[in-house]
């Protein structure tokens, strides 16, 4: 009777840090990759995982046991992106091995998602939790959150929430006192705003900070830079883009500031209504020019970029048909109701056209890529195996 020593890996941080490709099976693979983790990362819980999968294996193999140690990577892409290929190199494992049951070693929550999956395949015996120690003081627990934060997948999780909360109540705590600022001129509803204005300002931070902004600023910069150099089609019509949706916005924040004595809720509705439709076709542009250069420069229809247009041309018919039923149920102007009934209609056949058009043409914008030979899923491929 075999037992295999199986760690999960479902984010993939031994293909994304150590640059390893996976499975792992046996005890110097497994050894190896843990040791290349630890290198790259020293903080990273998986290395510590590994080696204590490592660790077991020697203490059972002492006891006389018929183990081998084995550990599957999934992707960055959490969920069933990762869950597939953890689930064809657990097969590829099992069949590498032929053990009877399992013993799962885990570091969190995480991982343990894909347990069910695993206890399909196999039988399992026992799983073991490591929990790495830390310093029980304050200073180790301010280093815990420090470290926390410097992780990107974690900074996302845990920010981007509590960014999403305080912007949108920073913006009602301070939206009516805008209103009468706008309408009375009285500098008195300054102070009143302030309040408000913080909230959103440190949800603002906090959103810069959880998607690193301004790194992706200086990447949009380089590659603006790189375009200008090399003489991209889509340069002007992003540039077009950009100039519509400035004007988008300013058009409808002025809408609603000439609005008077509107309730709020309508207010979203006016200023949400007049930018829809540039907002559209300002996107619409950005595809048309994305069309444009791939045909100039590849000699391909970037049947991608169609579909996107048709996608967004779906959308906002049917966000324009659910505003004029709102502006009907309200009474705030005259509406037949069978234009609304044609712009939702129009607005699903849209979708449903783009998407089968997406299907129909699925393979043809480029050059298609074998994911199996890519992420290493394949017979043979990627597969390290060391006894």
């Amino acid at each position: 009777m075999k037992t295999l020593i199986l760690c999960v890996d479902r984010d993939d941080d031994l293909g994304a840090k150590a640059h390893l490709t996976g499975p792992f099976v046996g005890r110097e693979a497994n050894f190896e990759a843990g040791t290349a983790l630890a290198l790259a990362d020293p903080e990273d819980p998986d290395a510590n995982t590994v080696l204590s999968a490592v660790s077991m294996y020697d203490e059972l193999s002492k006891r006389g046991m018929e183990v081998q140690v084995a550990t599957i990577v999934g992707s960055q892409d959490v969920g069933i992106e990762s869950d597939r290929i953890l689930a064809q190199q657990l097969e590829k494992v099992i069949e590498i091995v032929k053990a009877d049951r399992a013993i799962l070693v885990s570091n969190g929550a995480e991982d343990e998602f894909f347990y069910p999956v695993i206890s399909s395949r196999i039988k399992i015996d026992s799983v073991r939790r490591i929990f790495i120690k830390q310093t029980p003081t304050v200073e180790g627990v301010y280093y815990i959150l420090l470290k926390t934060l410097r992780d990107k997948k974690m900074r996302r999780k845990l920010l981007a929430p509590i960014s999403a909360i305080l912007l949108v109540y920073g913006f009602f705590l301070m939206f009516s006192d805008l209103l009468s600022l706008s309408n009375t001129h009285n500098l008195g509803y300054v102070s009143a705003i302030a309040p408000g204005l913080i909230t959103f300002v440190i949800g603002l931070y906090l959103i810069w900070y959880a998607y690193d902004i301004s790194e992706a600023i200086k990447r949009g910069s380089k590659s603006i830079w790189k375009a200008i150099r090399s003489g991209s089609q889509m340069l002007p019509f992003a540039i077009v883009t950009a100039v519509m949706i400035v004007l988008g916005l300013l058009y409808a924040s002025s809408t609603v500031i000439d609005a008077r004595n509107v309730p709020p809720q309508i207010l979203v509705l006016i200023f949400i209504s007049s930018f829809l439709w540039i907002g559209v076709f300002a996107v619409f542009v950005l595809e048309v020019g994305r069309f444009v250069n791939v045909y100039i420069s590849k000699r391909k229809i970037s049947w991608t970029s169609i579909t996107a247009g048709l996608m967004f041309l779906a959308i906002g018919l049917i966000i324009q048909g659910a505003i004029d039923s709102i502006k009907l149920i309200y009474h705030l102007v005259p509406i037949n109701t069978a234009l609304i009934v044609v712009e939702v209609i129009a607005g699903i056949l849209t979708a449903m056209f783009g998407g089968l058009l997406n299907v129909g043409v699925h393979g043809m914008d480029g050059t298609p890529i074998d994911d199996n030979d890519e992420r290493g899923e394949g017979p043979e491929a990627g597969t390290q195996v060391l006894k």
